[in-house]
């Protein structure tokens, strides 16, 4: 952070790398897939464009852009991959929190906190000071796994090579480039 802030460079570009095998400590680029809209409800949509997110995140991480609220700006972080079938299990885990993205058997989903329905496989979804969702038959559910701010946008791969082949600079958010 320090040779950033002398460099003018956000540090988030240094050892920045779309490689498997980047440095471990480094940025590590998530996709992001989407955005909470809403009444927390996630819509999905190709971006191309990637955040920086921590060194701790495990692979296969993307993100969500929070649009509306008071975490509006945050990005939420989960595994793509790591869906998980509703279970007591997932119910005990939440607690009181919005643990989980919820996806709905009728292609929605939610960030919203879980609640059993006295029927059997229904369940309610509610957030505070939203409308509550009640009777919903769930698909899958993912664990949220943090909350990134993003400093400043990565570099696409494009962006990383000119027409030549050869890296680019990435874009620094000062004119002209770093400065001595």
């Amino acid at each position: 952070m320090d040779i950033g802030r002398i460099l003018r460079v956000p540090y988030e570009l240094f050892c920045f790398s779309y490689a498997s095998d980047a440095h471990a400590w480094a940025a590590k680029a998530v996709p992001v897939v989407g955005e909470i809209t809403t009444n927390d409800e996630v819509k999905f949509a190709e971006t191309g464009c990637c955040v920086a997110g921590g060194a701790h995140l495990p692979q296969g991480c993307v993100a969500l852009h929070i649009k509306i609220g008071k975490m509006r700006g945050l990005y939420l972080i989960y595994q793509e991959a790591a869906q998980l079938a509703m279970s007591g299990e997932i119910l005990a885990r939440q607690g009181n929190r919005e643990l989980f993205l919820v996806h709905l058997v009728n292609g929605t989903t939610w960030w919203k906190h879980i609640a059993p329905s006295p029927a059997t496989d229904l369940y309610h979804l509610h957030s505070q000071y939203l409308d509550m969702i009640n009777d919903v038959r769930i698909a899958w559910v993912s664990e949220i796994l943090g909350f990134e701010l993003a400093r400043c946008p990565l570099p696409t791969p494009a962006q990383l090579k000119d027409e030549n082949g050869f890296p680019s600079k990435p874009p620094t958010g000062i004119e002209g480039g770093a400065r001595q």
